[in-house]
């Protein structure tokens, strides 16, 4: 251990061993998403993906017209949404109800829980994701991929959250604060070992048997992968620890298919047909 600004750990956000971590993972990005180094910036930044959501359109005048519907896109709306921006906007994935929304014609995309099982959107000028969602990382830290040409139209608005400060020191390999410095080596490593067709194949096969087994015991299934928004039938219950509940949506449960291991996948799995093997006792 040394001296360094961080408390433990033995290395620092200004070291070689940091640096050459983050043009890796720099370069694991562009090869999953097929991206250009001479068209798009990667930015790896230690903020949430909905503050670096923030960042990006504040960055860019501080408006955009948002052109998605749902729970994410709405939250953008009440701060930033003007018919007369220069940008638009819009939410690829709203986990809320499970639903891809159309963001062709939206410049500044939030695809903090759509990549990358969806493919990248390649017309947009800014897309927004995060380390800690399907890319699996252990820490938060958002992917900012923008196209270099967009830097020409920047007009930030006053504040710490002018993005052009993470692209001076994404120069250098590094960011103008201090991030969660073991969280970059670990996501290299869960990058080295990411496979998209494999990763989309496990999500798609999740959700069909996960349809099967739920309607089959009077459940609904609401929305599209990679998130399983469902209802059990009247009376019926589950536990919760290991899912999500939906804001504003009573009674409707989500599993996020990109998270746990196989093996719990297949306990909860067996969990929901035992529901309906106690019906049948009980009827007999």
């Amino acid at each position: 251990m040394g001296f360094w600004p961080n408390a433990a750990g033995d290395t620092h956000h200004r070291s070689d061993e940091f640096h050459r971590t983050y043009r890796s993972v720099q370069d694991i990005l562009r090869t999953i998403f097929d991206l250009d180094s001479r068209t798009w910036d990667i930015l790896l930044i230690p903020l949430s993906g909905s503050l670096t959501i923030e960042s990006v359109i504040r960055t860019f005048g501080g408006i955009a017209d948002v052109r998605t519907s749902g729970a994410f896109s709405d939250r953008v709306g009440e701060v930033h949404h003007s018919p007369s921006a220069p940008w638009t906007f819009g939410v690829q994935y709203e986990t809320n109800d499970s639903r891809r929304c159309e963001v062709a014609d939206c410049d500044i995309v939030d695809a903090v829980s759509s990549l990358p099982y969806f493919p990248f959107p390649r017309h947009a000028r800014a897309v927004i994701t995060v380390s800690s969602k399907q890319l699996g990382g252990s820490t938060v830290r958002s992917v900012v991929f923008l196209r270099r040409e967009f830097w020409q139209q920047v007009d930030p608005l006053p504040g710490y959250l002018d993005l052009r400060r993470y692209q001076q020191f994404e120069r250098l390999a590094e960011t103008p604060c201090t991030p969660p410095i073991e969280g970059l080596f670990t996501l290299q490593e869960r990058l080295e070992q990411f496979d998209l067709p494999s990763f989309r194949q496990r999500i798609d096969q999740r959700h069909r048997l996960a349809t099967q087994v739920i309607t089959s015991i009077g459940g609904v299934v609401d929305g599209s992968p990679p998130v399983l928004t469902f209802r059990l039938p009247a009376g019926v219950e589950v536990a919760e620890e290991s899912l999500w509940v939906p804001h504003g949506r009573s009674g409707w449960l989500q599993a996020f298919l990109w998270s746990g291991s196989d093996a719990e996948f297949d306990v909860w799995i067996e969990s929901i047909q035992a529901i309906d093997t106690d019906r049948l006792q009980q009827i007999c």
